[in-house]
């Protein structure tokens, strides 16, 4: 069974779908200059995005997506240059602004969907 074109894959493991979003973002930690990078996905409970610097899983920091508050998420996994953020400590507010925004955007598909 083929897929059509704007049609991905959806795998019932994740808790979240995830949608194309690339936008700058600014990566800011306590013990290091500020970070520049840009998304390649969002969903509600994070965002896919791609940076140059070097940074540990675990890591939290306080994120912050051009069009969005100021938040904080934690790196849960590095694959080359690409790294996978979870939101932390969202406020209420924050949670409705990115579920109304990933209604708006197309499925992201990578990959990794096939």
């Amino acid at each position: 069974m083929g897929l059509k074109q704007n049609q991905c894959w959806t795998d019932d493991r994740r808790k979240h779908t995830r949608y194309d979003l690339s936008v700058a973002i600014q990566l800011s930690l306590t013990d290091r200059p500020t970070i520049q990078g840009r998304t390649t996905e969002i969903s509600e409970g994070g965002f896919g995005a791609t940076i140059s610097a070097s940074l540990d899983v675990g890591h939290r920091m306080v994120v912050t997506l051009i069009g969005y508050s100021a938040m904080v998420g934690v790196l849960r996994w590095i694959r080359g240059r690409a790294y996978g953020f979870e939101f932390l400590e969202l406020s209420l507010e924050q949670q409705q602004r990115i579920r109304d925004q990933c209604r708006k955007l197309p499925l992201h598909c990578s990959s990794m969907d096939f």
